[in-house]
């Protein structure tokens, strides 16, 4: 009898501490955001508002942002996958006419598992299903860096082929 208390005793142990390691999926986030970070980027968790969660049926997203200086238009779009066309602005955004922009080009390309994107306040960003684990950071980094092209302040003189972040 007291071996079988030592092993439940044992198994309780092994389980508590391997309960409170990251699975493989958290470990491949985890790499996957350190090296975001290592590319200029910021990664923050996005809490979605009512409109949004409605819509998308998620709370929170893993959000790729890009700083720039650049100050691109501000704006927001969703991807809604039951939606004849999938991307839409929330209602009380004036994005809607990007929907008619060089910024479809963009958008027909983005992989599934990403759910939205914006730029406010000097940055773009992505807001993605990184666990699922379809784009790398320098591919997103490349998309965010296309996506300001498209929305960023033309200026006179200047080609509108230079990207931020690329080396």
């Amino acid at each position: 009898m007291a071996w079988f208390w030592i092993v439940i005793g044992l198994l309780s142990v092994i389980g508590s501490v391997t309960w409170i390691l990251p699975s493989p999926i958290e470990r491949r986030q985890g790499n996957r955001r350190m090296e975001a970070l290592s590319l200029g980027m910021k990664v923050r968790l996005k809490s979605l508002s009512n409109w949004e969660e409605q819509r998308l049926e998620l709370t929170r997203l893993p959000q790729y942002l890009l700083w720039t200086d650049q100050k691109p238009r501000s704006f927001t779009l969703w991807r809604i996958p039951e939606r004849e066309s999938p991307w839409i602005a929330p209602p009380d955004s004036s994005s809607w006419d990007l929907l008619d922009s060089p910024l479809m080009e963009v958008l027909d390309r983005l992989p599934d598992e990403v759910y939205g994107l914006g730029a406010e306040a000097g940055a773009v960003w992505l807001a993605l299903d990184d666990a699922r684990g379809g784009l790398e950071p320098s591919e997103i980094r490349d998309f965010l860096n296309q996506i300001l092209n498209c929305v960023r302040p033309k200026e006179v003189g200047k080609s509108s082929s230079s990207f931020v972040g690329n080396d």
